[in-house]
């Protein structure tokens, strides 16, 4: 009756970091690598992986990027810092749960491919435009709830989560965007 007794649905607490470019967001990550022994780093995907485990080696920094399918219980009381959007929100719900985690905080370039679904190039225009620096970082609750919107038309069109070696494949091979 009314609502009164319905359960509202918990939804995860996503913290959205964001920069104009890859390289911006890995210089990010190597400094609260750096400073913060208890953080883990997580991607969805090999191909981020692997890169920010690369950026990690030129800049003389030690630690491991690991991927989101491959997490052990033994890392669960682990800072998680995301590297990367999954395209479909209910796969990063799905790990946060499990890891009895009710907030993350995912890192993002515009440069992704996630965001080429909402005319990331227009975006990134408008913020060198109005005088933002490529190491300068976006953090707003319209962002987060951006990203939400485009991962729930994501998921309208492909609710299946597809094993890909990158953001771009993985979107691609649900037909969402073209490489």
């Amino acid at each position: 009756m009314f609502g009164l007794f319905s359960k509202k649905k918990k939804q995860l607490i996503v913290h959205d970091k964001i920069w104009t470019t890859d390289k911006a967001k890995f210089e990010a990550c190597l400094e609260w690598g750096k400073s913060d022994p208890n953080i883990l780093f997580v991607a969805w995907f090999e191909e981020t992986r692997n890169s920010l485990q690369l950026y990690f080696q030129e800049n003389n920094l030690e630690k491991e990027i690991y991927l989101a399918d491959r997490l052990g219980l033994m890392q669960e009381d682990k800072n998680f810092i995301f590297v990367e959007h999954h395209p479909l929100q209910a796969e990063e719900e799905r790990l946060a749960t499990r890891f009895g985690k009710k907030e993350i905080t995912v890192l993002s370039s515009l440069a992704e491919p996630i965001f080429e679904l909402f005319g990331s190039a227009r975006i990134i225009d408008l913020l060198k435009s109005m005088g933002m620096k490529e190491d300068e970082m976006i953090e707003h609750e319209m962002i987060s709830n951006s990203i939400l919107k485009a991962q729930e038309k994501i998921a309208a069109k492909s609710a299946v989560n597809i094993s890909a070696k990158s953001q771009g494949e993985w979107l691609m091979n649900a037909g969402m965007i073209k490489l």
